[in-house]
Parts: C-alpha cells; sequence; structure tokens
C-alpha cells in the first residue's frame, strides 16, 4: 500500500573476492544494480574517509570498467541439449549454487557427459526417422495388395517410368474425362479415405515431359516408392514388419541406455544448468562494476528493510569489504531511485493493472489500493449477478492454479466476489431479478435513481483524485501543479464551483450564492490561465516563461478551455456506471424472451445457458474494459504519472522439482 523506501548501496571490495560478492548479491535477490562507474563520476560513490580506507580512496583515481572476457555459449547450447536429451525441466534448483564450487569443473564434467550421450542421441534419432518412413511407406503400399506384380520389375523399366499417387476427387473426374489426352497408362489401385484416391500412372519416358504438366494440373500427390523394396506388395508387408521390429529392438535398446544414463548424470546436468544460470546473473553484475588493479566498486539501490539482511551477508568479509549506504535524498537527482511497490495479498494483484499504464515514480502515491477499492466498486456495480458472479470466481480459482495466469486468477476472484455482493443487493441470479430479494435496489425498476447515482459516485471519486493529485505534488514539490494546476488546488475549486452551480439550478435553492461561485470559477480559470509566470514569480525564478510568451498564452488559453470540457465529460463519464447495471438487465430481458417463445422447458433452459455464457463473456470483457477506462482516463489523468523505474535486483528465481520424469517414448 505504499512504495518502499531504497537506499543507495555502495561496496568497495578486493579484486580476487569479487566472484563470491557478487554471488551472494545474487542469492540475496534484493538488489537493483546500477553503473558504478557513472556512480563514481557523478561523484555520488562514498566511501567513508578513514586511514583504513585510504588505498580504496587512492585506487579510485584509476578507476575503470570491470571486463571479463569469458563466453559460456557454447557450454550453454550443451547444457540445454542435455537437458532436452534427458527430459529435464528448465529450472534453478537453491541447492545446486549455494555453497563453493569450481564452475570450471562443471563444465568438464558436462563434456564428459555430452560425448557419452549426443551420439547415442543422434542414434535414435535416426532410427526413429527411418521407423516413420517405414511407417509411412507401409500405409502406401497397402495400396498395392490388390496388384499382382513385382514392385523390382517396375523399378527395372528400360522404357516407361511409374508413380503412384492421390488425385482429391474432383480431379479424379477431371482425368476420368480426359482419358483420351493423356498419354499414359491410368490404373486406380485403392482409396485413401482422407486424402482422395490412388492411382498408378505407366508413361513412356519419352512423353515424362508431358505427362508430368497434366499431372500437376491436376495436383497430383505423388506418394514416394522406396526402389529398396523387391517382390510383390505381400512380400514387402512382410519385409516391413521385419525391418519394423528390428528397429523397435533398437530403439528399446537405445532407450534403456538413455534412461541408465540420466539415471547416472541427471543431477550432475541439472545442477549444470542452475549454476550456469548463476553465472550468467553474476555477469550482468559484474558488467556494471568498476575496478582497479586491486579493488572492485558496486552500486545499487536496496530497500531499506533488508538492509540489516545485507550488512549481515558480508560480516565474515567485514574487514575487506567496505559497505555504506545513502539515503535516497543524498543521492545526486539525476539518479532516480527504482520503485518497489510494498501491497498486502488483496491489493497485490492489481499492481499488474497500474503497470499497465506505467510505473509510479519513487516520490509519488501508490495508487494500487485505490485502483483496487474503486475497481471493484466499479465492476460490481456494473455486473451485479450473485450466478455470475460466482462463475467468475470459480473461473479465477481455476486459473490461478495456473503457472503464468496466477494473477489473472486473483484478479477474478476479487472482481467474481465483488459481483456476487452486489447481486445480492441488486437480487439478481444468473439473470432472474425476482428470485432472491433486493438488499439495496433493483436497477430497472428505479433507473433514475441508478443513473442519478452514478454521476454521484463519480464526483466522490473525482473529488479524491484532486485530493491525491496535491499529496503528490506535495511530496514532489510541485507549486505549480499542486496548488495552481487544473488537477491541484485551484482545479479543485473550479470544479466544486461548478457543481455548486449546476446544484443550484437543479435543486432551485441556493447553496452558495450563485456570483460567489461565478467569482471563484473566472477567478480560478485565470490563474490556471497565468500559473507558469505565477508560479515562477512566487519562487523567484527566472525567465517567468520557458517559452515566448506569446505561444504559452495561446497554449494556455487552449488548456483552460479544455480543463473546462474535462470537469464535465470527466463526471458525465461515470453515468455509464448505472447504465451497464441497466443493461445487463436489460440484455437479459431478451432472453427471457426467446425463452418464453420457444413454448418448451428444454428449449428455455438451453437458451438461458446460452444467455449466461453470452453475457458472462462478451458483456463481462466489456465492464471489465470501461471500468479500466474510468480508472485510467477519468481518475489516473487527474493524480498519476507513472514514469518511474520498477525495481528489478538481480536474482534467480529458484524452485524444487522432480528430476526424474517419464523419459522418451518410442516411436509405435
Amino acid at each position: 500500500m505504499a512504495i518502499e523506501k531504497m537506499e543507495m548501496l555502495n561496496l568497495v571490495g578486493p579484486l580476487d573476492e569479487i566472484n563470491p560478492i557478487v554471488k551472494a548479491i545474487v542469492m540475496l535477490g534484493n538488489v537493483h544494480i546500477v553503473n558504478a562507474l557513472n556512480e563514481i563520476d557523478e561523484r555520488n560513490f562514498t566511501i567513508n574517509v578513514v586511514e583504513e580506507n585510504i588505498h580504496e580512496l587512492v585506487g579510485m583515481t584509476a578507476v575503470r570498467p570491470y571486463r571479463e572476457d569469458v563466453s559460456y555459449k557454447g557450454f550453454e547450447k550443451k547444457i540445454q541439449e542435455l537437458m532436452e536429451y534427458f527430459e529435464l525441466e528448465f529450472m534453478v534448483r537453491k541447492a545446486h549454487v549455494e555453497g563453493d564450487y569450481d564452475f570450471t569443473e562443471t563444465l568438464k564434467e558436462v563434456e564428459k557427459i555430452y560425448d557419452e550421450v549426443k551420439p547415442i542421441y543422434r542414434e535414435f534419432e535416426r532410427l526413429e526417422e527411418v521407423f516413420a518412413d517405414l511407417k509411412a511407406f507401409e500405409g502406401h503400399i497397402q495400396h498395392l495388395r490388390g496388384l499382382d506384380i513385382e514392385i523390382g520389375d517396375l523399378n527395372q523399366l528400360q522404357f516407361f517410368n511409374y508413380k503412384v499417387g492421390i488425385l482429391s476427387r474432383e480431379n479424379r473426374l477431371k482425368i476420368k474425362k480426359n482419358y483420351e489426352n493423356i498419354s499414359a497408362i491410368v490404373l486406380h489401385i485403392g482409396s485413401d479415405y482422407v486424402e482422395g484416391e490412388v492411382y498408378m500412372i505407366i508413361s513412356p519416358k519419352e512423353l515424362q515431359l508431358e505427362t508430368d504438366r497434366i499431372l500437376r494440373s491436376l495436383n497430383f500427390q505423388e506418394i514416394n516408392m522406396p526402389k529398396a523394396f523387391t517382390g510383390n506388395p505381400k512380400e514387402i508387408q512382410e519385409k516391413l514388419e521385419e525391418e519394423k521390429k528390428e528397429i523397435r529392438d533398437q530403439l528399446e535398446d537405445l532407450s534403456k541406455k538413455m534412461a541408465a544414463l540420466k539415471e547416472q548424470h541427471a543431477e550432475l546436468v541439472a545442477c549444470a544448468y542452475s549454476r550456469l544460470k548463476m553465472e550468467e546473473e553474476m555477469m550482468k553484475v559484474k558488467n556494471e562494476v568498476a575496478c582497479t588493479n586491486n579493488f572492485f566498486y558496486l552500486a545499487g539501490w536496496v530497500p531499506q528493510s533488508i538492509k540489516k539482511v545485507l550488512s549481515k551477508q558480508f560480516e565474515a568479509l567485514e574487514d575487506s569489504v567496505l559497505i555504506t549506504f545513502k539515503d535516497a535524498s543524498e543521492v545526486h537527482e539525476h539518479m532516480t531511485p527504482p520503485t518497489k511497490m510494498k501491497n498486502n495479498w488483496l491489493f497485490k494483484p492489481f499492481e499488474s493493472l497500474v503497470h499497465m499504464y506505467g510505473v509510479p515514480s519513487y516520490n509519488e502515491i501508490d495508487p494500487t489500493m485505490f485502483l483496487t477499492l474503486t475497481y471493484l466498486f466499479l465492476f460490481g456495480a456494473m455486473f451485479g449477478d450473485v450466478g455470475q458472479g460466482l462463475v467468475i470466481l470459480l473461473a479465477g480459482l481455476f486459473l490461478r492454479r495456473k503457472e503464468g495466469k496466477e494473477v489473472f486468477g486473483e484478479i477474478f476472484v476479487r472482481l467474481g466476489t465483488s459481483s456476487t455482493i452486489f447481486g445480492f443487493l441488486y437480487g439478481s441470479i444468473f439473470g432472474f431479478e425476482h428470485v432472491l430479494p433486493a438488499l439495496l435496489i433493483r436497477p430497472m425498476e428505479n433507473i433514475d435513481q441508478m443513473l442519478i447515482s452514478s454521476v454521484v459516485l463519480g464526483v466522490i471519486l473525482l473529488l479524491f483524485s484532486f485530493v491525491i493529485s496535491m499529496i503528490n505534488a506535495w511530496k514532489q514539490k510541485d507549486l505549480k501543479e499542486g496548488l495552481l494546476g487544473r488537477n491541484g488546488l485551484t482545479g479543485l475549486i473550479f470544479y466544486i464551483s461548478l457543481l455548486i452551480v449546476v446544484l443550484n439550478i437543479a435543486t432551485g435553492r441556493q447553496i452558495l450564492p450563485n456570483p460567489v461561485c461565478y467569482f471563484l470559477i473566472v477567478a480560478t480559470l485565470a490563474v490556471i490561465f497565468i500559473r507558469e509566470p505565477l508560479s515562477n514569480l512566487l519562487l523567484k525564478k527566472r525567465p517567468l516563461y520557458s517559452e515566448s510568451a506569446s505561444s504559452y498564452y495561446v497554449e494556455s488559453g487552449f488548456e483552460v478551455f479544455e480543463t473546462i470540457l474535462n470537469m464535465l465529460s470527466n463526471t458525465l463519464s461515470f453515468i455509464r456506471v448505472g447504465a451497464f447495471a441497466l443493461n445487463h438487465v436489460g440484455l437479459f430481458v431478451a432472453f427471457h424472451t426467446m425463452a418464453e417463445i420457444t413454448g418448451s422447458f428444454a428449449g428455455s433452459i438451453v437458451i438461458y445457458i446460452i444467455g449466461n455464457i453470452i453475457v458472462i463473456g462478451l458483456e463481462g470483457l466489456i465492464v471489465f474494459i470501461q471500468g479500466l477506462r474510468l480508472e485510467y482516463y477519468e481518475m489516473f489523468s487527474k493524480y498519476y504519472k507513472g514514469e518511474g523505474i520498477l525495481f528489478n535486483p538481480i536474482k534467480l528465481n529458484f524452485k524444487e522439482f522432480n528430476l526424474f520424469k517419464k523419459t522418451k517414448s518410442l516411436a509405435n
């Protein structure tokens, strides 16, 4: 529900200790690395000036980028191939990278395993291809079973060529009509019920080009007939069975060898993969490190909450490693701290919706909580139904069990819950409006109240948006926007004055005298019109204009006009909340009518089921989008910029997994 406080970490250590220190940072998984050389150049890198640090301070005069000419591309390819051969999951296991180990020794072991496994797997793949070809040929030779011919004799013809292939049923009719124009013998020898009719074409070699041209025009699909097989079709089929059995036996032997190799080497291969990923992450850190001949310098942002944990990591090296922390306010203004959002279980899934608009700046309010509460309310109000809400909730429970879809699942669970609650308030279940009692209101029976309530809701949410905008401006010390801008205090006074005028006219009462409201409206628009020179004057900044005065006032004039339109359109835009609540009921009225027209119980049930599927799928999607539109365009545009940098620490995503699973299956 907030943005976590960050501190800048500056770390100096001996160059020969760089690997264990960088590895510890990767294992910690909470350091957003920045370029240390840039930090030093900008005089942001801090070391306490005491006598014991003198060597590190003197060394900084000859600082340079750290370079390590190591490439693991060749090894990466081999490790990945072995992972595929052994059917291992591409996951990193924590136990594989903990403790001390020599990665070069791991690579040597991988080389030995690869040299042992690769030939076996290549032979396995070759035999599988041969087996697949035999199966395909077996399917084709069946078309010749009715012919009492020697295939070997056909292969030895001197003056004729033969082809076996398939024609579609449409092209079969064409060839029948043109038998007299074809310089070849055309024999129908069978049917392929999926692709068409099977033909044997025998033509003189001298007329082969003409025959091929005709066959191409008929989209003739030639079947490859291997020349190695001789005898009649029945004999060939028997030979095929013998060869297939022989290859099956060879594949079985190879499978056993692969299974034995997997049992022997799988742990080491999986370990090599984890360590390779560790090396890659360590390399990312090293690429941002600066160094001298004896020391290296590392910089990064860390959350305040893990500062003690990080310091504890290097307790054993405290004599050789220097660590300092600086608050974000002490760092040069061009160094923007990254944003790490800190939300509880209820709000966290909605961070993804915030990120779709932008990442909040470090000194900006995290809008996740406000978006969650308002979005759930808006969605439920527009899509209130007990039954359909429960369907969305169940869909969310299903999705959050699927890897990669957990966030969507969590959002659906919350949206479904909101829809269900509003369903009880509206007294609606699967579109039926008179089964449950309405705890609050029935939309179709109170249309005016629904529409007016939607506008009132919009006014309340927009007022909150103005308040958040002013708090953000105060945090960012932005007087021009926070006090004088259209989304700041001046804009809020203008909006409230405009609302009071509308209420005075609508109710016939004087909540505040109209002349006072008119004065405030004109005065606030004037302040917005001249806010840049006025703010610069108050802050004693020169020049008063960032561009020519004439250009500024032309742009400012358009902005004032846009402000008036925006205030009105933003407010009226919320009328869609009531409109969609009414539409939700109205759409199902149409399905009720269709169900009654069918005149049968079974037909009515089918119509109701189809209606609910359409409403949940189509209208649910529309309401989801319209809710986001209200959040992004009506509210975010008031108080949220989203120009921050997402906290992106160097880390490995560890996962425990079952190392052994089903091995590669044989071809059948």
